[in-house]
């Protein structure tokens, strides 16, 4: 699992600003896709290399440098990414980094909460509820988010 920590109070600075400015804009739905992945990685989404990112796609605006997403990966609309998450037990909120490895599917309105790390090749269901790893090459679904099918996932 991640390493999680206690979130601080954000800074509202110009950066933060134009963070948040960057993260609107990407989630239009008559932006290029070349230009929203150019406007996610101002906004501080850590993407290497091509993937596709559909359009309402939300990242976390508090703590979008937490998120990093591989290469060949396909987001698609509606999905919400977010690296906190809110723990009953001592009412505080918690950062951890969210890891999409390459190669990643995943499906329409997934709901991506908590550090969580996503192995290469994997898929996740439409309406999906990821709240916990997702090993390499297994296809996931539901709400929670369990396990499905083994893949034959090589690179």
């Amino acid at each position: 699992m991640n390493e999680k920590y206690l979130i601080p109070k954000p800074p509202y600075n110009i950066k933060r600003i134009w963070s948040k400015i960057c993260m609107v804009v990407s989630r239009q739905s008559l932006v290029m896709p070349s230009f929203r992945r150019r406007m996610l990685k101002l906004g501080g989404v850590k993407i290497n290399g091509k993937c596709l990112i559909g359009s309402n796609v939300q990242f976390d605006g508090m703590f979008p440098n937490l998120i990093e997403i591989g290469s060949g990966c396909v987001i698609t609309t509606g999905t919400c990414i977010l690296s906190y998450f809110y723990n009953t037990s001592d009412r505080r909120f918690y950062a951890g980094k969210v890891v999409i490895g390459k190669n990643v599917f995943i499906g329409m309105n997934t709901l991506i909460v908590n550090a969580v790390n996503i192995g290469d090749g994997a898929i996740i269901g439409a309406g999906s509820i990821v709240n916990r790893d997702i090993p390499a090459g297994e296809i996931w679904g539901g709400n929670p988010a369990r396990f499905i099918k083994k893949l034959n996932y090589e690179e």
